[in-house]
C-alpha cells in the first residue's frame, strides 16, 4: 500500500513545492509596489495636513502673530470653543512633524533597508487604507527581483521546514507503534 502511494505523493509534493515557491515569489515581489503606494498615500496625507496648517499660519500672520502665539491665544482664551480649536491646531502641528519625519525616513530608505524602515515607520490606519485599494503589479525592477528571490527562499524554507517536521513526527510515531508491536504491547 505504501509503495502504491509513493508516486502520487511524490507528484503532490513536487506540485506543492512549486506552487508555494511561486506564491512566495509573487507575494514578496509585491512589496516594492505596496511600498510605493503607501508612500504616495503618506505624501498625500502630508500635503493635506500642510495645506490646512498653512491656512492657520496665514491667519496668524494676518494678526501679526507666530503660529505658536496664535495657538497659545486660542488655548489660553478661557473660552472652551477657542481652547479646543487651539488644541486641534497644536495636534495638527505635531501630526505634520510626524508625517514629515516618516516620509523623509521612508523616502530616504535604500532598497535593502526599506522593509525595516517601513516596519519602524508604518502607520496602521494608513496601512489598512493602502491595503484596501492596493493594486498588485508585475515587478520590473532589480528591487522587485530581489524581493521575489527572497520570497522564493523564504517560502521554500518554510515549506521544507514544515515537511521535515511532519516527516520527523511520522517517523517518531511509526517507531513508537512498531516498538509497541514488537514488545507485545497492544497498539
Amino acid at each position: 500500500m505504501i509503495k502504491f502511494l509513493k508516486y502520487p505523493l511524490r507528484f503532490l509534493n513536487g506540485l506543492l513545492d512549486r506552487i508555494i515557491a511561486v506564491l512566495g515569489v509573487v507575494s514578496m515581489a509585491q512589496f516594492p509596489q505596496f511600498f510605493a503606494q503607501y508612500l504616495q498615500r503618506l505624501g498625500g496625507h502630508l500635503a493635506e495636513a500642510k495645506f490646512i496648517l498653512l491656512r492657520y499660519q496665514l491667519s496668524a500672520d494676518y494678526f501679526n502673530l507666530s503660529l505658536d502665539e496664535y495657538i497659545s491665544l486660542h488655548v489660553n482664551s478661557g473660552n472652551e470653543i477657542f481652547s479646543s480649536s487651539g488644541q486641534v491646531i497644536a495636534e495638527l502641528v505635531d501630526r505634520v512633524a510626524a508625517l514629515e519625519e516618516s516620509f523623509t525616513a521612508l523616502n530616504g530608505a535604500t532598497p535593502f533597508n526599506r522593509w525595516w524602515v517601513f516596519l519602524q515607520e508604518v502607520d496602521l490606519e494608513m496601512l489598512r487604507e493602502t491595503w484596501s485599494i492596493f493594486t498588485p503589479g508585475i515587478p520590473t525592477t532589480i528591487e522587485g527581483a530581489i524581493y521575489g528571490f527572497l520570497g522564493l527562499i523564504l517560502a521554500w524554507g518554510v515549506y521544507h521546514g514544515i515537511k521535515t517536521l511532519f516527516k520527523s513526527l511520522y517517523k517518531l510515531i511509526s517507531s513508537l507503534l512498531f516498538r509497541g508491536k514488537s514488545s507485545g504491547i497492544p497498539a
